[in-house]
């Protein structure tokens, strides 16, 4: 059987063809509505006539705490019209399928414990690194959805305890890559519009010491977080997704840096570290995800 898998990002949607075994055909993408729910709905009905004939039934990944079991979307996140409503309900009213929905931190934890870095592990954490921070939690092997949904929404972890009515000192702010990009754009003299993951790499490799050390330091505040996730869920394996995690010097300094948060924090050698490393699937394991847990609610 194939699917439609859809996966709704604040700035763009990426779509295609998946097979009952994960395998992905021919990936589009197009620019996701952030106007008005009426275009949102346009763009879904217009994927969706072209594969109507093709399908078995549509998979979708979206930012928001999302009741995956029923559709049921609280808000959508960067997709701000998007607020109580069901969004599978909607959905099917205009796509004449079976739709299944799922968050987009969780679907591509799912993916990646379907058919990722995640296989058979029990215990496990992954973190994508974007505009905030997503990702899921595994435990006893399944993921941890939590009582509203909400579990993994990692972006709201605070950093400190200063009071704050803006987002300045929360995970999601503190260690999203727009941060990170701004940072490199003030300590390298370089235009802001310039910057991503592939000019900080290039940089680095040029032996730009500005660069590394912002690069060094965003990894030393996102070991701090680590090492708190670690000491709460004592996981076997943390994953690390999102645009610059492509580069295996991410992974790298990550390492160093945990190791030397672990070493600052406890002096000794009293809990076992867990592995650290990249996603086996990048910005495809949300649709691999979204399929997974279309599969999992269909059973």
């Amino acid at each position: 059987m194939v699917y439609l898998g859809i996966d709704i990002g604040g700035t763009e949607t990426n779509y295609g063809l998946i097979d009952d075994d994960g395998e992905l055909g021919t990936i589009k993408t197009r620019e996701t509505p952030m106007e008005s729910l009426t275009l949102f709905l346009d763009m879904m009905g217009d994927i969706y006539d072209e594969y109507a004939d093709q399908i078995e039934g549509m998979a979708v990944s979206m930012p928001g705490i999302i009741h995956s079991k029923t559709g049921y979307a609280v808000h959508g996140g960067s997709l701000k019209y998007i607020k109580k409503m069901n969004m599978v309900e909607m959905l099917e009213t205009r796509c004449q399928t079976t739709i299944h929905v799922e968050n987009d931190g969780k679907a591509a934890t799912l993916g990646e414990l379907w058919k990722g870095n995640l296989k058979n592990i029990q215990q496990g954490i992954m973190l994508t690194l974007g505009t905030g921070i997503g990702g899921g939690i595994i435990v006893n092997g399944e993921l941890l959805k939590g009582h509203h949904y909400s579990a993994g929404e990692f972006s709201f972890i605070k950093t400190n305890a200063a009071r704050s009515k803006d987002a300045d000192y929360m995970f999601g702010f503190q260690n999203g890559i727009k941060k990170l990009f701004q940072k490199i754009a003030d300590q390298c003299d370089v235009p802001l519009a310039s910057v991503d993951g592939y000019m900080m790499y290039e940089l680095i490799e040029a032996g730009n010491k500005k660069a590394a050390i912002c690069l060094n330091e965003y990894c030393y505040t996102l070991a701090i977080q680590l090492f708190n996730l670690q000491m709460i869920l004592d996981s076997e394996r943390i994953i690390i997704s999102g645009g610059i995690s492509g580069n295996p010097l991410l992974i790298q300094l990550i390492n160093k840096n945990v190791t030397k948060v672990y070493e600052e924090e406890l002096g000794e050698n009293l809990f076992v570290m867990p592995t650290i490393m990249e996603s086996k699937f990048g910005n495809n394991g949300n649709i691999i995800g979204a399929l997974y847990n279309y599969k999992l609610n269909e059973e």
